[in-house]
């Protein structure tokens, strides 16, 4: 059974990291709020934490109930725009400086993972990102293109390697990325909020924000049965945001993404995928995947404006699974859920101060285990000595997604990629 007050998903059935944490009741105050118990908040109260700050993060529900505790668990140096579409947008020395800034949060979050003995393994190392069948370009231009720019070297495998590792003949070609690392998302977040109360912050669950206010040049957020002062605000909050703050919920769609989780395969897993590596290919929706340790299969993919209920997901995904890999056409499927993810109209997160004293951090668009840790150190690193670094990403700033419209677009675009590919129209990566 999933730990209390969790979406009923493979990651809330197998939790280790598991605390609870009361409700906020009477007034608080302290240097700096962060609202939203996801990987994003947990991340900035811990760095805060770490250094001595007096810091409080309220959560509305469960530590990591939203796409934080969701994902497919990839934890990948990137973003969800993409490299090229980075470069045309900042410039090839912005962009390295950006791509510097994902890294750091991909390296801290697994420093912190091994420093804080997190439970959130086995830990993975290395990825495959497949180009589908009838592509028009090579995954070896992008791997000569990370290296010439970004110093980043992936190793290009042809279909001739690919066909060793995978029983399938879907994918043209990959790239392996040995940055890449798997990990159980949930137990990393609720990690994050563990070492985060053991370095000193207060965690509050069950504490929905009702106001954000100002009392001078102090913060004031009531809460459903309390109050918390504040000299700094920052809200971390991603597809459930819900209307918290106006600009900030305007500027991501919330799109939601599924997952579905098999039972253990054993040989026939082996068989169909002879590597222990995560995998994803190149689509609008990509699918992505990777092999448990017990031989189940965790399978993700899709797009909608909605989220769904589990019995469809099952049935859709595994369709997708098995048009992959059709030996696996007898495998149950033991558990399948679905999450929100914040996406921004450009595809690239959105990190910075909208205010004196007020700091956001959403819109990683299934990218943000590395991403979140990132935007943690960035902010807090600002609010504690004035650092600079946040500016590379004020770029990107807090453009209009669209409000609640916003998902009709969003779907709009996912089908007609849907057909483009059905009738084997390349895609852009």
């Amino acid at each position: 059974m999933p730990s209390e007050g969790y979406v009923d998903s493979f990651y809330a059935r197998t939790l280790r990291e598991r605390r609870a944490y009361s409700p906020l009741e009477g007034d608080l105050d302290v240097e700096t709020l962060v609202i939203g118990g996801g990987l994003a908040g947990c991340a900035t109260a811990l760095d805060l934490a770490e250094h001595g700050h007096k810091v409080a993060l309220v959560e509305a529900r469960r530590i990591g109930w939203g796409a934080s505790g969701r994902n497919g668990g990839f934890v990948s140096d990137g973003f969800p725009g993409g490299y090229p579409a980075l470069v045309e947008r900042a410039g090839i020395e912005r962009a390295r400086e950006l791509h510097k800034l994902a890294r750091m949060g991909n390296l801290l979050l697994r420093d912190r993972i091994e420093r804080y003995a997190i439970d959130c393994g086995p830990v993975q190392d290395g990825a495959l990102r497949c180009n589908m069948a009838g592509q028009s370009k090579s995954l070896a231009e992008f791997c000569d293109f990370m290296a010439r720019n970004f110093d980043t070297h992936y190793t290009h495998w042809p279909r001739e390697r690919l066909r060793e590792a995978l029983s399938t003949d879907q994918y043209a070609d990959a790239l392996f990325n040995p940055n890449t690392y798997t990990v159980q998302p949930l137990d990393v977040t609720c990690g994050l909020a563990r070492v985060a109360a053991e370095q000193g912050a207060a965690v509050f669950e069950g504490t929905q924000v009702i106001s954000l206010g100002s009392q001078g040049d102090r913060k004031v957020v009531r809460t459903a049965r309390g109050r918390v002062r504040a000299d700094r605000l920052v809200i971390a909050c991603g597809g459930y945001i819900e209307g918290l703050h106006r600009t900030i919920s305007d500027a991501t769609v919330p799109v939601a993404t599924f997952v579905m989780v098999t039972e253990p395969l054993g040989e026939r897993l082996k068989k169909a995928i002879r590597v222990p590596y995560a995998i994803s290919d190149i689509k609008i929706a990509t699918n992505y995947y990777r092999p448990l340790a017990d031989t189940r299969l965790l399978w993700g993919g899709r797009i909608l404006a909605w989220e769904r209920p589990p019995a469809d997901l099952a049935r859709v995904l595994k369709r997708d699974m098995v048009s992959f890999y059709p030996d696996l056409a007898g495998a149950r499927i033991d558990i399948a859920w679905g999450g929100m993810m914040p996406f921004t109209r450009h595809k690239f997160p959105v990190i910075g101060e909208i205010g004196r004293n007020f700091w956001y951090a959403t819109g990683f668009g299934g990218l943000g285990l590395a991403l979140t840790t990132t935007a943690g150190r960035l902010i807090s690193a600002a609010i504690r000595e004035g650092d600079e670094a946040w500016r590379h990403f004020a770029q990107f700033g807090l453009p209009y997604a669209g409000g609640k419209l916003g998902k009709i677009p969003a779907q709009l675009v996912y089908w007609r990629h849907q057909i483009a590919a059905q009738f084997g129209f390349s895609q852009s990566a």
